[in-house]
């Protein structure tokens, strides 16, 4: 028996690259194994720029405007050569980041050839544990995806439910309460309490903090200090976060407390909660005859069921019964 592993093109590990890649394809630009390298080039790139330009460790030219550019069209043009790159070095070093900040050593020496511009590139990492780099790419890719990807889809829905609900204002139906029937309300009116909850949520999700740290392996600066102790590496690490974007974290350990991920995700789910109702409440009325269920042309909604109806005939002695 042939391995599957071994087939070419390599087969999908999950439902989410197979038949779900269609769907979930934009969140791949953030969401990635390569997004996640190109946004770790990205803070390392940034750093080594706010490193010279801001004359933060003595003796290191700052790199100019055009070297400067060319540093950050590596992450502008990050593509299939970078990432064959990274994993050929990944293969010696073992090691993700390592890999990363060896990448951009050699691209410095490219943008900066100049024997005497050797500190460059040795600026690269400079005082960082893998965990200032991770956090920061972390927290650039999830704020990507979900203010490029998620939000945008999200405010979509709820505009298509808020419309449907206005437009059906003062269309009649029969509540139900406690599974019997009740009162006369609308669809409109029911389709509008979804829909406020939803947009409640969305606020939320739409205010969240993305939080960022850069202290070093425990959180205290000891290598920045060890290195120039007379520098303000506070602000530094403030300003330098905050330039990603982020809201700067000034108390960690080694790792970022990822407190604001457990938030944002608890409001993502809960939005997520809330249409799992939409979709039990569209259901019901579907079962009661409320609603009637129209499939796509071809789609069926169990193994069970025919691709298509035909008339099915049964014979008896005393008629000839047909149904379809």
């Amino acid at each position: 028996m042939p391995s599957l592993g071994e087939l070419e093109p390599p087969l999908a590990l999950g439902a989410l690259d197979g038949r779900y890649r269609a769907t979930v394809a934009p969140l791949v630009d953030h969401l990635s194994e390569a997004a996640l390298n190109r946004e770790r080039i990205r803070v390392e790139v940034e750093w080594l720029i706010r490193l010279t330009t801001h004359g933060v460790v003595p003796g290191v030219r700052a790199l100019t405007g055009a070297e400067q550019a060319a540093l950050r069209r590596v992450v502008a043009d990050f593509g299939a050569a970078d990432i064959a790159a990274l994993a050929e070095i990944e293969r010696v070093t073992v090691h993700d980041v390592k890999a990363v900040e060896y990448l951009l050593k050699q691209r410095v020496a490219d943008v900066a050839p100049d024997p005497a511009d050797r500190g460059l590139g040795e600026l690269v990492h400079f005082a960082c544990t893998s965990e200032d780099v991770n956090n920061l790419a972390y927290a650039l890719m999830v704020k990507g995806a979900v203010e490029q990807v998620w939000l945008p889809r999200a405010r979509g829905l709820v505009d298509q439910l808020t419309a449907m609900a206005r437009a059906e204002a003062a269309t009649p139906m029969l509540a139900h309460t406690h599974g019997q029937p009740a009162t006369p309300t609308t669809l409109g009116k029911e389709l509008a309490v979804l829909a406020w909850r939803l947009g409640r949520q969305l606020e939320r999700v739409a205010r969240a903090a993305y939080l960022g740290k850069l202290n070093g392996a425990t959180g205290t600066y000891g290598a920045h200090l060890a290195a120039v102790p007379d520098h303000d590496w506070e602000a530094t690490s403030r300003a330098f976060v905050e330039s990603l974007g982020l809201q700067w974290n000034p108390l960690t350990t080694q790792i970022e407390s990822h407190d604001w991920q457990a938030e944002l995700y608890a409001d993502v789910a809960r939005f997520n909660r809330i249409l799992h109702g939409l979709a039990q409440d569209l259901w019901t009325y579907i079962s009661i005859g409320y609603f009637a269920q129209v499939r796509g042309q071809g789609t069926v909604g169990s193994s069970t069921m025919p691709h298509k109806v035909n008339p099915i005939r049964f014979e008896n002695a005393e008629a000839n019964l047909e149904v379809s």
